[in-house]
């Protein structure tokens, strides 16, 4: 169930860091989505992701600042 919807939207950074897996930094939030999808990360995950407020992540740092609103 979407890993009980992220942990309470408190997303597993050990997660992320493994759904950004294959990604070269910097990417467009396109294709971080992409890949975190092709990974196995949830449809809530991705969403965010795309609605980030960013076109471009320079770190797995930057996505999951965006994935936690910090």
């Amino acid at each position: 169930m979407d890993r009980i919807k992220d942990m309470a939207a408190g997303f597993d950074p050990a997660d992320v860091q493994k759904y950004l897996k294959g990604i070269n930094f910097p990417a467009s939030k396109d294709e971080v989505a992409s890949q975190v999808q092709s990974n196995g990360g949830s449809s809530n995950i991705v969403e965010k992701i795309k609605n980030a407020a960013t076109d471009t992540f320079n770190s797995p740092q930057d996505v999951i600042g965006a994935l936690t609103g910090s």
